[in-house]
């Protein structure tokens, strides 16, 4: 497994949980050191116990020795970064340098599985990077086998996904890596190189347009005093739509969605097309934080020298990733305003400890409160929601809300006198009947 992030290592564990012998290769070697004493350097729930148990069975290693492990392995997995250039295209020089590491070191056969998320026609490049490194003529394969793991649920989806999808050209080796999920009961498609590629990309810009639909819909809702919510389980109910990704808020952030959907935008201006629902879904999920601080302005006023408490830092709950997070945006925006900014998050100021934020960092929930002229929700930790809102309301200067993931029990913090806003949602006098 060349490379231990969040989608290399919960595959290693996936796949030492189905007894195989899995060797993890990275040149950060303080992260190997970490791995080595059984410490995740990122917040991914079960990863650290399954850590543990299999490196005391023996049946995971590390190595910063690439060569060796391309030597020593029969099969491949390149699991390394895959950022956005400026103009939206995707940097390939780390896939390109396992390549060539693979080509140098080459001694037999290979499988080279291509698990970084990477557009159309990458795995046809990572066979030729390989080959021109080749000091002999030797057999290779490569194949594609995207990955399909949410954040904070990545062991979960490893172990139990929805399917499997398997790109190649030589059967022999698509079946190869096949038998490798034969104890996973799931669908195993078989596809070639390009169709396994553009199904990830495909997959990921779908999730995003449903999440960008619904939240179109609740800025409708807000016009019409409409309860987003109730439409979202209506038209979830339609077993062609389905329920999932359906909940309206800020908006989507983390590491896949907006660089994915950069990708295949740039994918489709490659090909002369326009990608016009695509540039849409972008483009609803470029404005939410916007729309989300004029519903804060609406009820508080001018925001200067307000204090402006932020719950949750991470994209999304059970995990300390901050890329693309709206609540990022947010305090930026705020900060620009003159606010001044509070914030709490259970995990990411211990794991991730981001640096050049403009706000008091509080150790505790209820810090939050004191003071605080709003309370803006935008990450829907568990805490968060299961929190004693009615006892903490008269420590606030002005009680407001903005629940930006739409989590909150409107209903009950309205009778503990809070004002509340959640994107398209109405108070319901059915609920205390």
């Amino acid at each position: 497994m060349i490379g231990t992030g969040y989608v290399g290592l919960t595959t290693a564990l996936m796949l030492c949980e189905l007894n195989h012998q899995v060797v993890c290769i990275d040149t950060d070697t303080a992260k190997l050191k970490q791995l080595k004493s059984n410490r995740i350097p990122f917040h991914e729930p079960g990863l650290e116990e399954l850590l543990n148990r299999h490196l005391s069975r023996g049946s995971l290693s590390f190595t910063s020795d690439t060569g060796q492990g391309v030597r020593e392995s029969d099969i491949l997995f390149i699991t390394v970064g895959t950022p956005s250039k400026s103009d939206g295209s995707t940097d390939l020089s780390q896939i390109k340098n396992v390549a060539e590491t693979i080509g140098s070191n080459q001694n037999g056969y290979k499988v080279v599985v291509n698990k970084s998320t990477a557009p159309v026609g990458t795995c046809e490049k990572v066979h030729r990077w390989i080959l021109e490194r080749q000091p002999r003529k030797l057999p290779v394969d490569v194949v594609c086998n995207p990955e399909f793991l949410r954040e904070g649920k990545a062991l979960y989806d490893a172990l139990h996904p929805d399917r499997v999808v398997i790109g190649a050209e030589n059967g022999k080796a698509a079946r190869f890596i096949r038998n490798l999920y034969d104890a996973i009961s799931c669908p195993k498609m078989m596809t070639g190189l390009r169709t396994a590629e553009l199904i990830k990309y495909s997959a990921n810009a779908f999730l995003a347009m449903k999440i960008s639909f619904i939240n179109e819909i609740g800025r409708l809702c807000d016009a019409h005093g409409v309860d987003v919510t109730d439409v979202a389980t209506g038209i979830g109910l339609d077993s062609r739509i389905g329920s999932r990704f359906l909940k309206a808020g800020i908006g989507w952030g983390g590491s896949c969605f907006p660089k994915d959907l950069a990708s295949l935008v740039h994918m489709f201006e490659q090909a002369d097309l326009s990608p016009r629902i695509l540039e849409a879904v972008r483009q609803v999920n470029d404005t939410q934080v916007e729309y989300y601080l004029r519903q804060l302005e609406e009820r508080l006023g001018d925001v200067r020298g307000k204090t402006i408490s932020i719950l949750g830092i991470a994209f999304k709950p059970d995990t300390d990733d901050i890329r693309e997070a709206p609540a990022i945006k947010v305090i930026q925006a705020l900060h620009k305003k003159g606010a001044f900014l509070k914030a709490y998050d259970p995990v990411v100021f211990i794991h991730r400890a981001p640096t050049g934020l403009p706000v008091t960092l509080c150790s505790e929930m209820s810090e939050t409160f004191e003071d605080s002229d709003c309370i803006f929700l935008l990450t829907e930790w568990k805490n968060f929601l299961h929190f004693d809102w009615k006892s903490h309301r008269h420590r606030m200067r002005t009680p407001l809300i903005i629940d930006g993931r739409n989590a909150l029990d409107q209903n009950a913090l309205t009778q503990y006198g809070y004002i509340y806003y959640g994107i398209g949602r109405v108070y319901s006098k059915l609920a205390s009947l």
